[in-house]
C-alpha cells in the first residue's frame, strides 16, 4: 500500500514511515564504583528485553490515525503489539509515569500532526526473523 507505513501498533498503520526510529535504546544494568585506593569496580549485568526502549517520531497525515493511536495510548495497563518495517514484533507499553505520547498540530495544516512516542518493551516476539530470538546478555 503506497503511502502507508509498515509500522503498526495494535494493527493501526502509521500514515508514513517514522522520521526517527530508535529500537535499541535503553541502559545496561550495572554500576561503577570508585574505591578508596583509586581502583574501580564495574558491575555489569548486561541488558534484558525489558530494558529496551523504542522511540518513534514522525508525522500523522490523518486525524483518524492520530485518534486510533491516542485511543491505544489511553488504555490503562494495555500491552500493545508493535510491528516495525524490519519485521520485528514487540509487545510494548507506553512508558508509564512519563509523557510517552505527544502530538502537536502542524502549523497551517488541518490534518497534519507531528508526534513522538516512547515505548517500553515487555517482550520480543520476533527479532530479525527469529521467533523470540532476542540475544541473551551472557
Amino acid at each position: 500500500m503506497a503511502g502507508i507505513s509498515q509500522v503498526t501498533i495494535d494493527g493501526v498503520a502509521l500514515d508514513i514511515d517514522p522520521s526517527d526510529y530508535v529500537m535499541l535504546g535503553g541502559s545496561r544494568r550495572g554500576s561503577i564504583h570508585r574505591t578508596i585506593d583509586g581502583g574501580t569496580v564495574f558491575q555489569d549485568r548486561g541488558i534484558n528485553v525489558t530494558d529496551l526502549v523504542i522511540q518513534i517520531s514522525g508525522m500523522f497525515t490523518s486525524v483518524t490515525t492520530l485518534k486510533a493511536i491516542y485511543a491505544i495510548y489511553r488504555k490503562i495497563g494495555h500491552q500493545a503489539t508493535l510491528v516495525d518495517f524490519k519485521g520485528n514484533t514487540f509487545t510494548v507499553v507506553f512508558t508509564p509515569g512519563a509523557e510517552s505520547f505527544r502530538a502537536q498540530p502542524i502549523y497551517g495544516s488541518n490534518a497534519g500532526y507531528t508526534y513522538t512516542m516512547t515505548l517500553n518493551v515487555v517482550a520480543v516476539v520476533n527479532w530479525f526473523g527469529t521467533v523470540g530470538g532476542f540475544p541473551s546478555s551472557t
